[in-house]
C-alpha cells in the first residue's frame, strides 16, 4: 500500500530557514541555483532616500513638441522665403500700408542675392514710382526703396537717386549717395559734392566715398577741402577718394593711417554718441586700402613704411596688401 500524502503544514517552519535546500516544502528533485538563491536579506538604506527631480514624461513630451513646432515653423519659413521674388516684395509694399517699410527692407536684402533671371525687367521703374508716391510718407519706407534702388545698379535709377540726395531723412540721402557711387554715373558728382557740407558725419563720409567712386575729376577740390573735416572717417575717405581720381593731396594722411600707433590713438563714435577705440576690423580695412591708394598713385614717399608692414603687422591681410602694394609700384616682386 502506498503512503498517503503528509500531514498538511499549519504554518511556517518552526525554525529559521537558511535557503532552499533547507525548506521542506520543496520536493527534492528540484535544482537549487545558488545564482538564484537568496542569501543575505536586501540592505536597507539608512535614511528616507530623497526622491528623484525627474520631470514629468508628460513635460517632456510637451516641450519637445513645443521645439518640434518651431523647428517646422523656421523651416517652412525660410523655404517660403526663398520662394519669394522681388516683385512679391514690390506688391507687399504697395498694400501694406502702416507695415510696407518691412517689406521695403526685405526687399533691399533680396536685390543682391536674387537671380536676375528671376527679376521683372521693369522692376527700377516701378521702385522709382513708389518712391515718387512715398514722398511725405514712413522715412523708413523712402530709404530702403532707396536702397533697393541702388542695390539694383540700373543705369535708369540716376536721376531718382540725385533727387534722393536732397531727402529731409538722413539715412535716406546716405543710400542715395551710396547707390551713385555704386551705379557710377559721373553727372552726379555735383550733387554728390554738396554732401560734403551735410550736417551728418556719416552722410559727408558716403559722400567721399562715393565722389572716389563716381570718378569725377571736377570734385578734387570740394575732396581736398573734406581733408580738414573735424571726423577722422570723413578726412580718410576724402583721401581714398582723391587717389582713386589720381589726386595726390591726401598722400600724407595716408601715411599717417599706415601707422598703427596713430590709429590706436584715434577713436569712433557709436551709436549712443559716445567716443570708442577703433577695433581691429576697421584697422585692418583702413590699412588695406591706404596701401591700396598708395599703390594707385605709384608712391614712393612710403616705401619704408610699407616694407615694414610686410614683414612685421600682426595681420597677416595687411602684410599680404603690403606685398601687392610693393609690386605693384615696383613692377616685380621685391
Amino acid at each position: 500500500m502506498s503512503a498517503g500524502p503528509g500531514p498538511e503544514r499549519s504554518g511556517p517552519p518552526a525554525g529559521p530557514v537558511d535557503d532552499l535546500r533547507c525548506d521542506p516544502d520543496v520536493p527534492a528533485d528540484i535544482r537549487y541555483d545558488p545564482d538564484l538563491a537568496v542569501h543575505e536579506p536586501m540592505q536597507v538604506a539608512p535614511e528616507a532616500v530623497t526622491p528623484g527631480r525627474r520631470r514629468s514624461p508628460l513635460l517632456l513630451f510637451a516641450g519637445g513638441l513645443l521645439v518640434l513646432s518651431v523647428v517646422i515653423y523656421a523651416l517652412f519659413g525660410l523655404i517660403a522665403r526663398e520662394t519669394r521674388t522681388s516683385t512679391d516684395y514690390l506688391n507687399e509694399v504697395r498694400v501694406g500700408r502702416g507695415e510696407a517699410w518691412r517689406a521695403a527692407y526685405e526687399l533691399s536684402r533680396l536685390i543682391p542675392v536674387e537671380s536676375p533671371q528671376r527679376r521683372d525687367p521693369g522692376l527700377a521703374l516701378q521702385i522709382i514710382s513708389l518712391i515718387v508716391q512715398a514722398q511725405g510718407q514712413d522715412a523708413r519706407l523712402r530709404r530702403y526703396l532707396v536702397l533697393s534702388l541702388g542695390e539694383l545698379r540700373d543705369a535708369r535709377a540716376a536721376d531718382a537717386l540725385i533727387g534722393a540726395l536732397e531727402d529731409a531723412d538722413t539715412e535716406t540721402r546716405l543710400y542715395a549717395a551710396w547707390g551713385l557711387g555704386a551705379l557710377g554715373e559721373p553727372r552726379a558728382g555735383p550733387a554728390v559734392g554738396l554732401l560734403l557740407d551735410d550736417a551728418d558725419a556719416g552722410v559727408r563720409k558716403m559722400a567721399a566715398y562715393a565722389l572716389g567712386a563716381l570718378g569725377d575729376v571736377s570734385q578734387a577740390a570740394p575732396l581736398r577741402a573734406a581733408l580738414n573735416d573735424p571726423v577722422d572717417e570723413v578726412a580718410w575717405n576724402a583721401a581714398l577718394g582723391l587717389a582713386r581720381l589720381g589726386d595726390r593731396a591726401g598722400l600724407s594722411l595716408l601715411g599717417r593711417v599706415l601707422d598703427r600707433a596713430y590709429l590706436d590713438a584715434r577713436t569712433r563714435t557709436d551709436d549712443s554718441g559716445r567716443p570708442q577705440p577703433v577695433d581691429e576690423s576697421r584697422k585692418e580695412e583702413l590699412l588695406i586700402n591706404a596701401l591700396r591708394a598708395i599703390a594707385l598713385l605709384r608712391d614712393r614717399s612710403h616705401l619704408a613704411t610699407v616694407r615694414a608692414l610686410r614683414v612685421s603687422d600682426p595681420n597677416p591681410r595687411v602684410r599680404q596688401a603690403a606685398i601687392e602694394c610693393l609690386e605693384q609700384i615696383a613692377g616685380t616682386a621685391p
